[in-house]
């Protein structure tokens, strides 16, 4: 009895362990959807009809201007994941720009990076892209998250890859790995 006891208490210690280790750093404002966000382009159809609405949107930044109070940030928008995360592709709904009441270190906060805010609508704003006027839904900035950079792991150390042997299907992997022409790595993307 007291044997089945402790194993029960070391059991949920190590879960709870494992519970906490898996427990996300991703702010909750972030990783949970907004209830009723419009979407950038329901914004960009009836701006006015969004002006004060609570967003959750994100992407990858284009640009990252400081001024006086503010950092003004260009983003080219993605859809989201349920947790949140920016799906980068070679689709985007359209640009916004967010403004946020600090200063966001621009070596950090640059170009190319990904990330996802929540805010509220307060305005659009016009600004020439190549002689091309475009219309930037602009959003004060509530709550904002980074997302770390990925990498890109190559070698047979990271996620290995065995094409098929032109035996198959009698010999189905080349048995000489890792020496097998029907052998390479395939690339392996993950954040930090």
């Amino acid at each position: 009895m007291g044997f089945n006891k402790l194993t029960t208490l070391i059991t949920c210690f190590i879960l709870a362990l494992l519970v906490s280790a898996c427990s996300s750093h991703i702010p909750p404002e972030i990783s949970l959807p907004l209830d009723n966000s419009p979407t950038i382009q329901q914004v960009y159809d009836n701006p006015n009809n969004y002006l004060s609405q609570k967003v959750r949107w994100g992407g990858v930044i284009l640009s990252n201007e400081n001024k006086q109070q503010t950092s003004w940030l260009t983003i080219v928008a993605f859809p989201l994941s349920d947790g949140g995360e920016p799906q980068v592709s070679d689709q985007s709904p359209g640009r916004f720009i967010a403004i946020a009441d600090e200063f966001l270190e621009p070596l950090v906060y640059k170009r190319d990076r990904e990330i996802t805010l929540t805010g509220t609508v307060i305005r659009t704003e016009t600004i020439k892209i190549g002689g091309f006027p475009y219309e930037y839904p602009v959003i004060k900035v509530d709550h904002y998250y980074l997302w770390p950079l990925r990498t890109v792991y190559e070698g047979p150390d990271y996620d290995p890859y065995w094409r098929y042997s032109p035996y198959y299907p009698y010999y189905p992997y080349y048995p000489y790995y890792p020496w097998s022409p029907y052998y390479y790595p395939r690339p392996h993307i993950h954040r930090k």
